[in-house]
């Protein structure tokens, strides 16, 4: 019985060490997102020639793929929920639901990046906040493309049975990092719209 109780202990230390890394990750690329965004206010602000009325506001699929962005943050809150107790094919359907909603909301962030081309080149080179727009969405795309490479390995293992109501961890990492997204996308969006 005290031998089974040490042997728990190190899965525990594993558990605490990938949510301390977590957590050390995250407040990087909150740093990270910070700086962008002060970067960003400074170039809006100090130039008056960019608060002309020809900068338009943020596209409109680029609003409408936020609720896809909300869709996978639910699909994996209810994936946990699922694998917490052990509802296996419950949790399965989250993870591939939350995949397909990831895929979707690619595809209307790269309408919308698109669309912001279209827009600053038919303005010329003078707007350069198209251009500080378009690197900061398009930074968020590549965190999203990393958050859906985790998630289809995610996906890959509890389709092999790798995760349990005791040993889900790697799923809440997972699942809090696409919530983090999520804020990080509609702090984003926000700031466009304001300072636009």
């Amino acid at each position: 019985m005290l031998k089974d109780s040490f042997s728990v202990l190190p899965m525990r230390r594993e558990m605490y060490q990938a949510r301390l890394g977590f957590l050390l990750f995250i407040a990087t690329l909150s740093i990270f997102f910070a700086a962008s965004l002060v970067a960003y206010l400074l170039v809006r602000f100090s130039d008056t020639s960019q608060r002309a009325e020809t900068y338009s506001n943020v596209p409109v699929g680029l609003w409408v793929s936020t609720l896809f962005m909300f869709g996978v943050g639910y699909s994996l809150h209810r994936a946990v929920a699922a694998i917490r107790f052990e509802k296996q094919v419950l949790f399965r359907r989250w993870l591939l639901s939350a995949g397909g909603l990831a895929i979707v909301f690619l595809v209307f962030q790269a309408i919308g990046l698109c669309r912001l081309l279209a827009e600053h080149q038919a303005l010329g080179d003078n707007v350069q906040m198209y251009g500080l727009m378009f690197v900061l969405i398009f930074l968020h795309a590549l965190h999203v493309i990393g958050g859906l490479a985790t998630l289809a390995m995610i996906t890959n293992r509890a389709w092999h049975g790798g995760y349990d109501h005791e040993s889900y961890v790697g799923v809440a990492i997972c699942a809090d990092y696409w919530h983090f997204l999520d804020a990080v996308w509609v702090v984003m969006l926000i700031t466009f719209a304001i300072t636009g």
